[in-house]
């Protein structure tokens, strides 16, 4: 495997929680990877395992910056360590890019997307690929379950790939209790239950932690749909 040395270039607190990381990898012009895919970090942990795999989250654009959107686990090394210790212009040796979780769109399906948190990283970069380069696609249903308003990303562009007319974004809360929320509650299996019941032909890429992650794929399967059309990566 290949290391680089990563320079932080910018850093975006999107919540209270969640952290949008820029890098950039000078020695490189173009830092390639193909929409869906990760990349390892490796920390200076005096332990077995000293790395983390995180989710490229941007689409690939021809240049040497990539982005990760990383969640804070308070009992975490390498995420309190991210939050914590790293700035902007700090350094962070990452990996080449890896990984087969990525996007085989048709143009004679529907593509559903299902994530919880930080899950929309691979799924974001998948779906901001097909639109930039143009992939025959029929509808796109992005569905993103968190817990509460504040824990809600990137929307403002939600709001402008909703206008486009062939995205559909479906977020979903399982513990806002404000009024303020008008949008679905519960969890998000109800969701792609009601879309799919009818079963059209529709591809579906999912991503979050591993317990959602199993039963979605387990719920589609029930449902009638192929393996073949279930994409997945758990997140632990």
């Amino acid at each position: 495997m290949l290391w680089y040395q990563g320079k932080v270039v910018d850093i975006i607190k999107e919540t209270p929680s969640i952290r949008r990381f820029y890098i950039q990898v000078p020695e490189l012009e173009r830092y390639i990877f193909q929409a869906g895919q990760h990349i390892k970090i490796e920390f200076p942990f005096n332990i077995k395992k000293n790395y983390r795999q995180y989710s490229l989250a941007n689409a690939p654009n021809g240049s040497n910056v990539f982005e990760l959107l990383i969640v804070l686990d308070p009992n975490g090394l390498a995420t309190n360590y991210l939050f914590n210790e790293v700035d902007i212009g700090s350094t962070l040796k990452v990996s080449e890019p890896r990984g087969s979780f990525v996007h085989k769109p048709d143009a004679d399906k529907d593509i559903c997307f299902i994530c919880t948190g930080v899950g929309l990283a691979p799924l974001r970069s998948m779906y901001l690929d097909i639109i930039k380069n143009k992939i025959p696609h029929r509808h796109m249903y992005l569905i993103f379950g968190t817990r509460y308003m504040h824990d809600m990303v990137y929307l403002e562009e939600m709001e402008e790939l909703t206008q486009r007319g062939d995205f559909t974004f479906i977020p979903v809360l399982s513990r806002e209790t404000s009024d303020e929320w008008v949008g679905r509650r519960g969890y998000l299996h109800q969701v792609y239950k009601e879309l799919f019941a009818d079963k059209p032909p529709v591809d579906f890429y999912i991503c979050g932690w591993r317990d959602m992650v199993s039963e979605a794929r387990q719920t589609l399967l029930d449902m009638g749909f192929s393996r073949k059309s279930i994409n997945f990566e758990r997140y632990n």
